[in-house]
């Protein structure tokens, strides 16, 4: 008889999250009038006017241009990772810095806008070369 009062599925209260299965990769989110975002979007538009910088650019040539994009895909791919490679990004931004300076510092700027999602990391490997600059 006490089979008779068990309640089949799963029951939760107001606000509850109740999971079931892997959720690894997951975004989850709980609570009222939340906005999520995409990071990946949001990269890719300021990834854009990184780009739109690079083919401005009166200095470099049509081949450092071509480098330094390679570089930056590269960047904005280690970006997107759920735990960026501060080590692997700062390497990218110091070869650009030896073939264009005045686009790491766009560069910079342009990510380091909080709704980018990436600010802290950014902000970190900006300080790092820096210090590495007046060593």
């Amino acid at each position: 008889m006490a089979d008779k009062n068990k309640k089949d599925g799963i029951s939760a209260g107001s606000g509850s999250v109740v999971v079931g299965g892997n959720v690894s990769g997951s975004n989850i989110v709980v609570g009222n009038n939340n906005i999520v975002t995409n990071q990946t979007a949001q990269l890719n538009s300021r990834f854009e006017i990184i780009y739109r910088t690079v083919d401005e650019s009166k200095t470099l040539t049509p081949a450092d241009k071509q480098d330094v994009k390679a570089e930056l895909q590269e960047v904005q791919t280690a970006l997107a990772e759920p735990e960026p490679d501060e080590t692997f990004i700062g390497r990218r931004f110091r070869n650009i810095k030896r073939m264009a300076p005045e686009i790491v510092e766009v560069a910079f700027e342009t990510l380091k806008n909080p709704v980018s999602g990436v600010a802290e990391v950014i902000k970190r490997i900006a300080k790092k070369a820096a210090e590495d600059g007046n060593a």
